[in-house]
């Protein structure tokens, strides 16, 4: 009996079990040669072998890695951004306007009351606040100037009631040249009933002075005067005008209507 090892030919897996009741077998046997006394003899019986003896296999099957490679899932690239569209350029407004199509009628608004306007305030009075009758004589013809040498001032003036065209008499008049006061007395004064002619018209009232009383002793310059009545109260408005040199003759008419 063969006592060394039995060798199994590498293989397949049939050949792994195959080997495996090999084993089994030798290390039966090896049992039996180590017994000092041997066993009675028996007959042996017989193990069918496998007649046949499997060829080696050409290739030592390698485990091959699978081919397969796994793949890589792919990154997501980030989201491009999408352009904003561009904006749209409005139309021109076209030249003729397009008229609603339907117009709301304008509000109807209550007339306007016209505001009464106030009259004109009167005007104030000329003579108010002058003394004495204010303006109860007023100039009716002149001032008219007469040549007279220029060696004195004639006033010849007519006082009459229009309405009957008589003369009135005890009247006299204030006289200024050139701001100052002449000295034309109160005693002289206008006649009543009866009127004279003189060269520029009929007069009741008459008084001459000559230039050597008078401001600048000359006829010419600007006088004012107003008319007294027989108190010596004002009785008209004031009578300004101007006399040319050489022209001392002066006429004016006084009427009371």
């Amino acid at each position: 009996m063969n006592c060394q090892p039995h060798r199994r030919p590498a293989g397949s897996g049939f050949w792994r079990i195959a080997g495996g009741i090999s084993l089994a077998l030798s290390l039966l046997v090896l049992s039996g040669c180590a017994l000092s006394t041997p066993a009675p003899t028996a007959t042996p019986t017989k193990t069918k072998m496998p007649t046949f003896t499997p060829a080696p296999p050409t290739a030592t099957p390698t485990e091959v890695p699978p081919t397969a490679t796994e793949t890589p899932l792919p990154t997501p690239e980030p989201p491009t951004a999408t352009p904003e569209p561009p904006t749209a350029t409005p139309e021109p407004p076209t030249a003729t306007p397009v008229p609603p199509t339907a117009t709301r009628p304008p509000a109807t608004r209550a007339p306007v009351q016209p505001t009464a306007v106030p009259p004109p305030p009167a005007a104030a009075d000329p003579c108010a606040g002058i003394g004495g009758d204010g303006c109860k004589w007023r100039v009716t013809g002149g001032p008219q100037f007469g040549q007279n040498g220029g060696l004195e001032i004639k006033l010849q003036f007519l006082f009459i009631h229009g309405g009957r065209n008589e003369a009135q008499g005890s009247y006299f008049v204030w006289l200024e040249k050139d701001g100052v006061k002449l000295p034309v007395p109160d005693s002289v004064r206008s006649v009543a009933g009866s009127s004279n002619q003189g060269p520029l018209g009929p007069y009741n009232y008459e008084y001459a002075m000559g230039v050597d009383k008078l401001p600048g002793n000359t006829v010419a310059g600007h006088y004012r005067m107003w008319v007294l009545d027989g108190n010596g109260e004002r009785d008209s408005r004031d009578i300004e005008f101007d006399a040319p040199a050489d022209q001392g003759q002066i006429w004016i008419r006084f009427d009371q209507s």
